[in-house]
């Protein structure tokens, strides 16, 4: 059992110093020699641990993706208007995914989404994270749902129950929505932070006009 928690605890010091590394690097530029001499430990190691070093840059980069997903279980107990919810629930995913384009891209629609999964059941192992407390089981849905536009039709599906929109609308806006938010993800890649910002309002006003089909939010402006 000593031995079992000694090798968790090496993991996340690992990931730890990946997420560290990618804070100020891409992860194209990291190398499993550099990482391994940071933590005094040789890559044959390291790779006693992880399967890959494109596996520990996806768990690394799936920290950015939990702080959204923590505060997007606070969102989920506030009582909002189920449609207010979803906008601001795309608020809330663009404010992180414009911060790191690069990342967010990767893990949803990009080269590290297959592993994505996998990844997220080992994060959350070594890492728990407290969601909603009002809607757990439901969170979980949502958290272990690697599809993007999966998992916006389960959230537009409430709506739907309520009558608030139709099985149509949430087909059409979990399809558009989604490649909203990854076309313009696309377009702002290597921007710099005031240029990405500039992004996420663009985007934010995109989604809220194409949900004007059906739904005007109280909060004109996002």
């Amino acid at each position: 059992m000593a031995v079992y928690e000694k090798g968790n605890e090496t993991k996340r010091r690992l990931i730890m110093s990946m997420y560290n590394k990618l804070k100020v690097q891409d992860a194209s530029e990291i190398t499993v020699r550099e990482l391994a001499k940071e933590n005094n430990c040789s890559p044959a190691a390291l790779y006693r641990h992880f399967e890959s070093l494109e596996y520990l840059i996806i768990l690394g980069s799936i920290r950015f993706f939990t702080d959204y997903m923590a505060e997007y279980g606070q969102l989920m107990d506030s009582n909002n208007n189920l449609m207010e919810l979803y906008i601001k629930g795309w608020k809330l995913f663009n404010k992180y995914a414009f911060e790191r384009p690069d990342l967010y891209y990767r893990l949803f629609w990009g080269q590290y989404h297959e592993m994505f999964s996998d990844a997220l059941d080992e994060y959350f192992e070594l890492f728990p994270v407290t969601g909603s407390e009002l809607y757990p089981a439901y969170f979980y849905t949502l958290l272990f749902t690697d599809d993007i536009r999966e998992r916006d039709f389960l959230m537009l599906r409430r709506a739907v129950n309520y009558n608030m929109l139709s099985d149509d609308d949430a087909a059409y806006f979990s399809k558009s929505n989604t490649l909203i938010v990854k076309g313009m993800l696309e377009m702002y890649m290597g921007r710099d932070l005031e240029d990405r910002r500039q992004g996420e309002q663009e985007c934010n006003q995109l989604l809220l006009k194409n949900l004007e089909k059906v739904y005007v939010s109280s909060e004109r402006e996002l």
